[in-house]
């Protein structure tokens, strides 16, 4: 493979790694972790060799909203968690937001094969949309860096904590309402 196209990969992964690490640190209390792989995770059909054909080939199974909503579904499953799948979906989502975006697009309608391709075609891996989307996600991460730890929020339970909620009566105090 030539230089130019390996660049050109590596960018795309890193771009696609690090918006989904930024939308899970900026947005959620998921591990920020989760959103650097399942940011790249579309990617993933890379890996498929290339005699599989359709649909394991590069823009095919996993660049679908089909694929996200079932990744998504096991996410929250395994997890019980609706931060996790939160995150699942900030991050495999802009995945699929910025590959529909450019001139190949994306399968919307998977697992129908229909012609039918809303793009705009935009050459979103290139290097000033590239630069951009890094700037943004760097905005995220600076917002969230701003804002400070959620403490009002457990992330194990995904339940609202009140930390203003009024002490529970000691036994002494009781005793001196009777």
């Amino acid at each position: 493979m030539e230089l130019g196209r390996l660049l050109f990969l590596f960018s795309a992964f890193a771009t696609h790694a690090f918006v989904g690490y930024a939308l899970v640190r900026g947005l959620t209390d998921a591990d920020p972790r989760l959103g650097l792989v399942l940011g790249l995770l579309p990617d993933g059909d890379f890996l498929f060799p290339a005699d599989w054909g359709w649909p394991f080939v590069h823009r095919g199974l996993t660049h679908t909203p089909l694929f996200a909503i079932g990744l998504l579904a096991g996410l929250y499953l395994v997890s019980r968690n609706r931060s996790v799948a939160l995150a699942g979906g900030l991050a495999i989502g802009s995945h699929l937001a910025i590959d529909s975006l450019s001139p190949m697009g994306i399968r919307w309608l998977f697992p129908l094969r229909t012609a039918w391709n809303p793009s705009p075609g935009l050459a979103v891996h290139s290097p000033a949309a590239t630069a951009l989307l890094w700037t943004a996600a760097l905005g995220i991460l600076a917002f969230r860096a701003t804002q400070g730890p959620s403490h009002d929020r457990d992330p194990t339970t995904d339940k609202q904590e009140y930390k203003d909620e009024q002490p529970t009566a000691t036994p002494d105090a009781t005793a001196e309402l009777e």
